[in-house]
């Protein structure tokens, strides 16, 4: 364990940047594929939206759409009639 310590201690000291202790991210930076953009930042291009705001906008129709139907088509309750 002292071993690791003293180990530690030299990378530490020497301030070589390859040998600190920083966390590396290996190929997490790398843009593989296409750029994709955010709904709001184009919103005509559908095609260059992230997955995840295709799926949210979607599912805000559906949601619109069944609202709007349960609305046209819904029961209506009548007024009693007067006897």
């Amino acid at each position: 364990m002292q071993r690791l310590g003293a180990s530690i201690a030299r990378r530490i000291a020497r301030g070589n940047p390859k040998n600190s202790l920083q966390q590396q991210r290996g190929m997490a930076g790398d843009a593989h594929g296409e750029v994709k953009y955010n709904c709001w930042e184009k919103p005509t291009e559908v095609a260059k939206w992230k997955e995840e705001h295709i799926v949210f906008v979607v599912l805000g129709g559906w949601g619109l759409g069944i609202y709007s139907a349960m609305k046209i088509f819904g029961k209506k309750e009548e007024a009693p009639a007067a006897a």
